[in-house]
């Protein structure tokens, strides 16, 4: 089982002291069963002789036991010596190797192992080509010597020495392989079971379980062909003695393993596979039926650092099933560009394509995963998102089958790199060059075709992963850019979403093209918004830290940060959800705490934060399976995704009934690195005083949206229309645009106005005082510690700050027309009455400073 795999458990053999046993035993390993792609074969082309061109596939046409067959293709007509298969060992002390086999236009195959000091030996056999029937083969000598001790790696070749005259390819079929070995039998101080949480119903071909044992020495064997494996429950999931699963019905039911007196048991769920169905846009609003959408969400950057060189179905499969036990709806998938288009005008239905991918030693399977990908994270109510994110203009691109190795030598780079200044030169993505733009273009259209209609695809981000160049950073260009990529795409795929990734890295908040003046033909905004990277002083210390844009005042980034960075979106006429956020940076953010204790509290903080502000989503960054970037987050994903997964589902808060406006020019306060530093002083305050969803309007959008100028005679006269439909309004003097201010300072301006000269010199008092008049919601008993946020069924309260440490009771405003409950996420009822007896008599939450608490409203 490979490290990507979903979930592990591990029980302690405290019991069982390790104890060699009194003799050496033997063990036999049935390793090629080839009835599944989660055998972890992994195929060689022979590299060190110049890449050959080779193939891996199971074959059902042929099987000597069971159902399917492992067929391997070697063609040398252009470069190599051999191809290989090779399955990784636990340093096995072999004896006999055992398999069946048949061939086509090659009469030897040769099995190598090698050690975990890299020493080979090998062992060649003849075979009859083209014979009708399977050959059995047993091998114990190699390099004509017994066995071999601490093997790590079994390979099975074909040679191009070894073809039959006039052959043009090499193929070999494997089944049934055995390795013999010897063992000291050691009952180990642990089990580790690697498996899915999560199995759907009618899935033909499941991750199996692997059970390994860790040992006093800590290393680890896979042991899972001599346990005892047992499901709880036969009806819901059967399990065989290969850990291979197979769902029966949907519930849930636990695994029992037993190793040489040590066992435990390993939770697993089985859902029936959803069918989902197209998400549609309207009243600024995503739909899913009848129903709002909104979703937790997740970057997976292995389609583009991992994938591309390595087909690795069983990793892919483990991550979508963890995907779903998160909770998760939708997931970006950001792309390698050069992957769909390796050359110009060479697309994956393009014949040229395989071998613009295989010549770069490159995996010709990439397409197919992402296939897969799509359907299976559809099966199991995941949408995903494509992203433009590396492009064709580096020669040395490792990902793009370069080798970063020769940069800077003079010798040409063999990446697909056409967009690149020359062979030698590195560049960047230039969509002033109208060459560049075509290729973008080109691979938008082909993307949306080849997924056309499909529901499992929640939409395309345009016009690629964070635009900053530049050409870009000019809301002209980036406009006209943007609608050239929704109309290639739309022409491609009428009915396909998509959502705009603005400049300034998707940050920008400071202008009407990146907030509520989006181009025409885009479905929603994503944004790239990390916590701590908000309108908010940097620190002493930024310049000594790794990330200094993320190195805030803490106590003011957990308690407003991402309410500022939302504030420009709040009268977006499409939805707006954070493409990119999470634990990154932790170090330059938090640098005096633990890691995993900083990642903890950064994506709770998060996920709380951007529900609050409206976000119908949010996508976490991390790098999957990274050492650093991941592994010590693992359980805090799991944790608190999980949490949140359902409140997201439930559907977005309502910003858009909202009956405060602040009007304010957003450069009142200088702007800096995209963000609108003006809103920030109200943001608190609101924050403060619990008043709920407001809208920010900028001079511009008022003029925009709301100004009517009606010519009399000789004069104009101006107003507003009805739909500025507010309860009371505060404007903010500074940098205002004239007409603006004529109107609301108009004698016969109808909406009750506080005006500001300094937003930050605002008294709270003055502003309670002020909407308290206005008939304007608001909480004076609630701690202004304490956020409090209403979605369509979940409260949840957020400790923000510890300023009234003492003080733990809420009133939350819940416009309910009938009594309900309030369920905490321990399923304990701690309220049921109506709302304005909740309002009053209020509710205690003993909270951490940035810890929340989610409470289901039930009725």
């Amino acid at each position: 089982m490979v490290a990507t795999s979903v979930a592990t458990s591990m029980v302690a053999g405290g019991m069982f002291p390790s104890e060699a046993a009194a003799s050496p035993t033997t063990w036999v390993d049935v390793i090629g069963h080839f009835e599944s792609r989660h055998e972890p074969w992994a195929m060689h082309l022979g590299n060190e002789y110049g890449a050959a061109v080779g193939e891996f596939a199971l074959d059902s046409s042929r099987a000597a036991v069971g159902e399917q067959s492992g067929r391997l293709t070697g063609d040398f007509s252009s470069a190599g010596r051999y191809v290989a298969l090779r399955k990784n060992l636990d340093r096995l002390a072999v004896t006999r190797v055992t398999f069946k086999v048949r061939a086509e236009g090659v009469s030897r195959v040769q099995v190598r192992l090698v050690s975990a000091t890299q020493g080979q030996r090998n062992a060649q056999v003849n075979v009859l080509p083209a014979a009708p029937g399977w050959q059995s083969v047993e091998l114990t000598q190699f390099n004509n010597i017994g066995g071999m001790q601490d093997v790590i790696r079994l390979e099975l070749q074909v040679w191009k020495d070894h073809m039959v005259l006039g052959a043009a390819k090499a193929t070999a079929w494997f089944d049934d392989v055995r390795v013999e070995h010897t063992v000291d039998p050691v009952v180990p101080s642990s089990l580790e079971t690697t498996g899915l949480p999560l199995v759907l119903i009618g899935e033909p071909d499941l991750v199996p379980l692997v059970v390994r044992a860790r040992y006093s020495d800590n290393s680890v064997k896979d042991v899972t062909q001599h346990s005892t494996l047992s499901s709880g429950n036969e009806s819901v999931l059967r399990i065989n003695e290969y850990g291979y699963l197979t769902p029966v019905a949907p519930g849930s039911t636990s695994i029992t393993v037993d190793h040489m007196g040590v066992s435990h048991e390993f939770e697993i769920e089985v859902r029936a596979p959803q069918e989902l169905v197209p998400l549609r846009l309207a009243d600024g609003r995503l739909w899913e039926g009848d129903k709002q959408f909104g979703f937790t969400g997740f970057n997976y950057d292995l389609v583009m650092l991992r994938f591309p060189r390595t087909a690795d179905w069983t990793g892919l499969d483990a991550d979508i099933a963890l995907m779903a036990h998160w909770g998760l709806r939708a997931v970006r998938v950001p792309i390698n560009l050069g992957m769909v288009q390796p050359a110009r005008g060479v697309f994956p239905d393009d014949e040229a394509w395989t071998g613009e991918i295989t010549s770069r030693a490159m995996n010709p399977q990439w397409l197919a995963m992402l296939d897969h990908f799509v359907a299976q994270a559809g099966k199991h109510g995941i949408r995903l998102v494509l992203d433009w994110h590396r492009f064709p203009v580096d020669p040395y691109d490792y990902w793009s089958g370069g080798n970063n190795h020769d940069a800077g030598t003079g010798r040409p780079g063999t990446a697909f790199s056409y967009l690149a200044p020359s062979p030698t030169e590195r560049g960047t993505l230039n969509l002033s060059d109208p060459e560049h733009l075509a290729t973008l273009l080109d691979t938008h259209r082909w993307i949306a075709s080849h997924y056309k209609g499909n529901p499992n695809i929640m939409g395309i981000e345009i016009p690629h992963n964070e635009p900053h160049d530049a050409y870009m950073s000019v809301q002209a260009n980036w406009r006209r850019i943007a609608e050239l990529c929704a109309l290639t795409i739309k022409q491609a795929d009428p009915s396909r979403l998509v959502f705009a990734m603005v400049g300034a890295y998707g940050h920008d908040v400071s202008t009407s093209v990146a907030t509520w003046q989006l181009p025409n033909l885009i479905d929603g905004n994503a944004p790239h918004h990390y916590m701590p990277n908000a309108p908010l002083p940097l620190r002493p210390d930024a310049q000594s830290r790794q990330s200094p844009w993320l190195a805030r005042d803490v106590d003011d980034v957990f308690s407003h940060a991402i309410a500022s960075l939302f504030a420009p979106y709040s009268t977006s006429r499409v939805p707006v959800y954070s493409g990119e956020g999470g634990s990154y940076g932790w170090d330059s953010f938090l640098p005096d705490m633990e890691q995993a204790a900083a990642g903890d509290l950064m994506i709770e903080a998060a996920l709380v934060q951007y529900y609050a502000a409206g976000a119908i989503g949010k996508m976490h960054w991390a790098l999957w399976h990274n050492a650093r970037d991941f592994v010590p987050f693992r359980e805090s994903f799991d944790k608190h995704f999980r949490r949140f997964s359902p409140v997201y589902a439930a559907g977005p808060v309502d910003w858009g009934a909202a009956t405060l406006a602040l009007v304010q020019n957003p450069a009142a306060v200088p702007i800096a690195n995209g963000h609108n530093f003006s809103v920030v002083p109200f943001v608190k305050m609101a924050l403060d005083l619990n008043v709920g969803p407001f809208h920010l309007l900028t001079d511009d959008e008022v003029i925009d949206r709301f100004l009517t100028m009606v010519p009399t005679g000789l004069e104009q006269v101006e107003g507003l229309t009805a739909a500025f439909d507010y309860d009371a309004v505060v404007v903010d003097r500074r940098n205002l645009d004239e007409r603006v201010r004529a109107v609301l300072a108009g004698s016969n301006f109808p909406i009750p106005v506080l005006w500001v000269d300094d937003m930050a010199k605002l008294d709270r008092g003055q502003l309670a005082d002020f909407l308290s008049q206005a008939g304007v919601p608001l909480d004076r008993r609630t701690s202004p510690d304490h956020q409090l946020v209403v979605g369509p069924e979940h409260l949840i309260v957020y400790r923000r700050a510890s300023q009234n440490p003492g003080r733990h009771k809420v009133h939350p405003r819940i416009d309910r027309p009938a009594a309900f409950r309030l369920v905490a996420e321990d399923g304990r009822q701690v309220f049921s009455g109506t709302s304005a007896q909740l309002l009053s008599q209020g509710i205690e939450v003993p909270l951490e400073k940035w810890r929340s608490a989610i409470f289901r409203i039930d009725g």
